[in-house]
């Protein structure tokens, strides 16, 4: 959310011409929930990434003399991408509707 909060604030300016230009409030909102939910799924995609490496280093472990098994099945996979979209969607839900409501004079005005 910190992270939408603060590209939000970088690119006032940016909101401010496309709204000048015609831009509708569902646009910039969108385009933002949009952002925040790929961002998600590309850090899921990385920590699913690395959970794959970690299984593949734990599995086959002896631990008191019984194996480890650490099996990553598709349905976990999804699971984990869906919470990863749905945290992103959630968390940039207030940042993109703070960009859909800016003024587009005082957008045009913010350095």
């Amino acid at each position: 959310m910190n992270i939408m909060l603060v590209s939000v604030t970088e690119r006032t300016r940016e909101i401010g011409i496309r709204k000048a230009i015609g831009a509708r409030r569902r646009d910039i909102l969108s385009q933002f929930l949009v952002e925040s939910a790929m961002l998600s799924l590309s850090g899921g995609i990385i920590g699913l990434l690395l959970a794959g490496v970690g299984s593949l280093a734990v599995s086959g472990q002896m631990m008191n003399n019984m194996p480890v098994s650490a099996p990553i099945s598709p349905d976990i996979v999804l699971m984990a991408l869906l919470v990863a979209i749905l945290t992103g969607i959630v968390s940039g839900t207030y940042p993109a509707f703070r960009a859909a409501r800016l003024d587009p004079i005082e957008s045009l005005r913010h350095e």
